[in-house]
């Protein structure tokens, strides 16, 4: 791994010495942050392997939704994305309306995770606990609009029969 301080930047390139210290800093600083996600690494093939058998036991890749066989308030997210990716934005507010307000979220996490920055540094804490409460008010709100008008008609917003929750009633059933 390429480690260079100060003096040896200094000594090979002279005036630009400060901008290139700068970006050494930056790089150093992303190796340091990749350097601590190794530790997370059990965790997260632990949790793929699980996601991977549950998708393959009951035909979706949704925790609750494999689980319990009702949807989720993310429902649908996955095909928004891919639909985006298409360039259908009118499918991908069929199939999940907060898409876009998703995907903000998954960037700030992704950015705040990766080069540590506190993208809410300016929100005080109560504010930010506002916030995060209002957003997860409109998730549950979109939800429940979702589960009354939709379930279990309309895609993704049906019952699953093959969750574990589903076979489990339905093996009771045949006793």
């Amino acid at each position: 791994m390429l480690r260079l301080n100060s003096l040896t930047v200094i000594m090979l390139f002279g005036q630009n010495a400060q901008e290139i210290q700068v970006q050494l800093l930056m790089y150093n600083k992303i190796v340091k942050n990749l350097k601590q996600w190794k530790r997370h690494i059990p965790v997260m093939i632990t949790g793929i392997c699980c996601w991977i058998f549950l998708w393959y036991f009951t035909g979706t890749s949704c925790w609750i939704r494999s689980l319990f066989g009702i949807p989720c308030p993310g429902c649908g997210s996955t095909r928004a994305v891919i639909a985006l990716f298409h360039g259908n934005i009118k499918e991908a507010m069929e199939f999940h309306p907060l898409i876009f307000v998703s995907l903000a979220l998954i960037v700030a996490y992704i950015i705040t995770l990766f080069f540590k920055i506190n993208i809410f540094k300016v929100i005080k804490n109560k504010k930010f606990n506002i916030f995060l409460w209002c957003v997860f008010g409109l998730y549950m709100g979109v939800y429940i609009i979702r589960m009354i008008f939709l379930y279990p008609r309309i895609e993704p917003m049906t019952y699953l029969d093959t969750s574990i929750l589903g076979r489990v009633i339905n093996f009771i059933k045949n006793i």
